[in-house]
């Protein structure tokens, strides 16, 4: 990989050696996101700084999770049926095992954090921004003119 461009990430876990990145990274989602909450990724931005990594994100005020999908309508829908993270707090421990921070178990998506009914929404404006963004900061990965 010459670069990490998420959108809207899920940053409830923290990995083991998830600091421990060589390429720039730049992270894009919404500020009402209420699936991946764009607040969660700010810690692990602060992390990273704090190694001395590059990262940046980029927050869209009126963007949903899905901010990018036109196949999304621009008022943002209830779904229902999904799943979200975005009250949990995760750690992965030695071998890959995913722990509930508050309960000190193996997470599952039967926790009590896990929470039902995001929302989801296509925001033209913020995929506009974004794509733009995404095509500079490839440009400058890639050294093109």
């Amino acid at each position: 990989f010459a670069a990490y461009v998420p959108f809207y990430p899920d940053c409830a876990t923290t990995f083991i050696g998830d600091t421990d990145v060589d390429k720039p990274i730049r992270i894009f989602g919404g500020t009402p996101d209420d699936y991946n909450p764009i607040a969660r990724c700010k810690t692990y931005a602060e992390r990273l700084k704090a190694a001395g990594r590059d990262v940046v994100i980029t927050e869209y005020p009126n963007a949903q999770h899905a901010f990018d999908s036109p196949t999304m309508p621009t008022t943002p829908i209830l779904s229902e049926k999904s799943q979200s993270v975005r009250h949990c707090t995760i750690r992965e421990e030695q071998g890959g095992v995913l722990i509930s921070v508050t309960s000190g178990q193996p997470f599952t998506y039967k926790d009590a954090c896990v929470e039902y009914g995001p929302h989801l929404g296509h925001d033209p404006e913020a995929t506009r921004q974004a794509k733009e963004a995404v095509t500079a900061f490839v440009r400058s990965v890639f050294k093109l003119n």
